[in-house]
Order: structure tokens, then sequence, then C-alpha cells
């Protein structure tokens, strides 16, 4: 990952030392491939990688400086234990030379979806910098923080969890004005244990909110409510009532689609903007303009077949809310896809089994079970009642076999429903069939 920064930062903020051996620093790096003349190069150390051992590559593109965990005796290495504990530090610093205010979301589902609601809607009226694609990471966090310019108005951040005390130690880094928890859903319970330890967990973002933030969170969630009672915080529950109903126009807006994640990000994002003093009226011109993100109810029409790419991830919640959604597809031929659900712990067997009852219902041509866990699918959908001979059970490796029967078996004007958890990258099916047919 390479960024440019809003401003040159003095290399003296990040730790270098000696006057004028050091120019001001553009642009940063996290991948030596990426290097170009003058960039500040952080050899971060990952699971899969050490940056130390690609140094020399970095210098040889021209980095001008860099920050490692190896000890270097050549004087434009700053050697340091913990080369993201230091970016962190020093991107907050910097993040307060930089007058903006932050809106911060996290939650068990829907972050991006409303990251990008919100982008569409406050653009036209704010300088808006966002974290990208599924940065939500102490890392990708910080590298956005160095993008701030002093043109910027607000920064919209997700932050991420993999366990406890993740979000308050970001939050406390980007100091939101508003603060989101889009839902609370099964996703890392396998991590934290139960629903109430997520819903604890995501209550952390409060603790690094602005004297006068706000935190919004879901109306329907009467524990997450006791708990955000307990809060010094202030708090509204946003409920998406005022956009259900039929069709797509809703509280004077015409969204593009009446689907679950649609409305909860209209509903959220009205409350945003609402907060952040944008006028109503331009509130709802923009919410007639978003659109879901990648793989978030991404609709491909290949010979008039419309395959639906839900496939970013996949927990119960939204898993069991998409399938609801499907319902206004009754009358087409339905074709349903789904992979493992991941990190559900103990609750994986009794979940799988449950969203395979709710795909039954829907009474598909086919019923594709993609994984180990997907099996659980299966037994759900034939327990209720489902025909054995139209569920199909597939390994993660039979992808090519999949694609092959799913052009076999469908026609235009069916349509193919596909999701699962991001490690399964269930969109190859799609890509195969569009190779194959091009």
């Amino acid at each position: 990952m390479r960024i440019r920064t809003g401003k040159p930062i003095d290399p003296g903020l990040l730790g270098f030392t000696g006057s004028g051996v050091f120019s001001p620093l553009t642009a940063i790096s996290t991948d030596s491939r990426e290097i170009r003349p003058g960039d500040l190069f952080l050899a971060i150390q990952g699971k899969k990688t050490d940056g130390a051992s690609h140094i020399a590559e970095a210098f040889s593109r021209g980095a001008a400086a860099v920050i490692s965990h190896k000890e270097s005796s050549d004087p434009r290495v700053l050697t340091v234990p913990d080369p993201l504990d230091l970016v962190t530090r020093a991107a907050e610093r910097y993040a307060a030379t930089v007058p903006h205010k932050t809106v911060a979301i996290t939650g068990s589902y829907g972050k991006t979806t409303l990251r990008a609601a919100l982008e569409t809607v406050l653009s036209p009226v704010l300088r808006v910098r966002c974290t990208e694609g599924n940065g939500n990471t102490d890392l990708a966090v910080a590298l956005t923080l160095f993008t701030l310019s002093p043109d910027d108005d607000l920064l919209i951040a997700e932050l991420g969890m993999r366990g406890r005390g993740e979000i308050e130690r970001l939050s406390r880094f980007v100091k939101p004005d508003v603060a989101v928890i889009t839902a609370i859903g099964s996703a890392h319970v396998g991590l934290l244990g139960s629903l109430d330890a997520i819903r604890e967990a995501k209550c952390e973002i409060a603790l690094g909110m602005t004297e006068n933030g706000i935190l919004l969170y879901p109306a329907g969630d009467a524990r997450l409510a006791s708990l955000v009672s307990k809060l010094k915080v202030r708090s509204i529950g946003v409920s998406c009532d005022p956009f259900a109903g039929p069709g797509t126009e809703f509280r004077d807006v015409r969204l593009p689609s009446s689907d679950s994640p649609t409305l909860s990000a209209a509903a959220f994002c009205f409350a945003v903007a609402e907060n952040l003093g944008v006028d109503p009226e331009l509130i709802r011109d923009g919410l007639s303009k978003i659109q879901p993100p990648p793989l978030r109810r991404q609709v491909e029409t290949i010979d008039g077949i419309d395959y639906i790419l839900d496939c970013y991830n996949a927990s119960p919640e939204p898993t069991a809310a998409a399938l609801n959604d499907l319902r206004r597809y009754r009358g087409k031929r339905l074709f349903s896809v789904l992979g493992d659900m991941l990190e559900l712990g103990d609750l994986s067997e009794s979940a799988h089994e449950t969203v395979g009852r709710l795909a039954a219902a829907l009474v598909p041509e086919r019923l594709y079970c993609v994984g180990e866990a997907a099996k659980g699918y299966a037994k759900g959908a034939i327990e209720a009642g489902f025909s054995p001979e139209r569920v199909v059970t597939l390994s993660v490796d039979d992808l090519p076999r999949l694609a092959a029967e799913l052009k076999a078996q469908t026609r235009p004007g069916d349509v193919v429903f596909i999701k699962g958890s991001r490690a399964l990258a269930l969109e190859r099916v799609v890509h195969i069939i569009k190779e194959a047919v091009n």
C-alpha cells in the first residue's frame, strides 16, 4: 500500500534525527515494490512476509528513509522495537495538526456499505477523506490519517476488531465526533465467545469520542441499548422503520434499492449527516445516488442471467436477511450458492443448519453448499423438507465444477445468489463463467 501524505511531513515527527539530512516526506509505502524516489518505506513484519527483508529493494527504488524493527548501520534506517506502534502514534500527532471532524464506524456487518453511502451523500458538501477498501486495521487507519490535508473537513474511518480492546485503541486514535455501531451479529463470536461480549467490544468505540460526540446504534437491539445507556456519552438509537415500506421510495427519498443493507445504510447515513449539520434536502438527494460497494449485493448479468454477488463476507444475521430479501424474486428460477460462514465457534453447526432451513423456504431450483461447514446448510434444508436431489455439496476446490453446472442448469431470466465468507472468494465462480462466455 502506498499513500501520498496530505501535506509534507517533517521526518522528526516520526523520530528521525539529524538536521538537514532528510527532506520532508510526501509519500509512505508498506510495499517495497511500490516505492518511488523520496518515499518512506515502512518495513512492517506481517504474517506472510517481513518488510525488513526488502529494505535493500526499497533503497534500490529510491526510498529516502526506512522504519524497521531490524538493526541497521545505515543512517537512513530508523530502528524501533515496534514500527507499527511508532507510526500510529505519529499519525495521531499528524492528524492533530489538520483540523477536521471524524465519523467512526464499527459493527459486525454493514460498515463498508455505510462508509460508501456517507461518502456519496457528504462529498458534495464537505471535503471527505475515507479509509479505503477493507482498511479498518491500525495500519490502514494510520496511513489514512497521514492523507488528511488542510483542505479536508471530514474523516470517515472504519474500525475493525479481532479481540477486546482493539476498538477502544482505534477510537482513542481517531477521536470520533460521531461514532456508529451498525449492527451486532455472530461474526467473531468464535473469538469473543458470545453476542453480549461482542456488544461490549463494539461499545468501546465510545471511549475515544470527543467531549461533545454522539454515538448512534441500532434501536432494535435492546441489549445493546442497555449497554449504551451506561456509557457517559450522548447517544441515539437509529431505526430503519421510517424507510420500511413497499417499493423504494421512503421518507421522501427514492433509494436505489429496498434491500436490508441499503435501508440500514440510509437510516444511519441520514442520522450521521443530520448530526453534522447537513441540510436534509441535500441528504435526500445524496441518498438517491448511493450504491453498494463491490461484492455486497453486486449484480452481474451474463447471458441474461442475474448473478447476485454478496460474497464479501458471511455471518448468520446478514445471510438470513439476504435470503429474506430474495423473496422479491418469486416467480423467477432461483439458484442459491452458500459458502461457509467462518469464525462462529461452537455456534457454527447450528447456525449453518438454521440458514439451510431458511434457504429451503425459498424453494430454489438448486442449493449449492460450498465448504466443510456448509454441509450444515444441506442438513438443515433437507430436514425442512427440501428435496435431497436438489442439494449439491462441494468443496472449495470444486468451483470450476460449480461454474460448469451453473452454466448448464441456468437460462435467461434466472437468478443466482452467491454468498460466503471472504476466505472462500466465491466471486471466482462468476469469473470462471465470464471466461467461458468470452
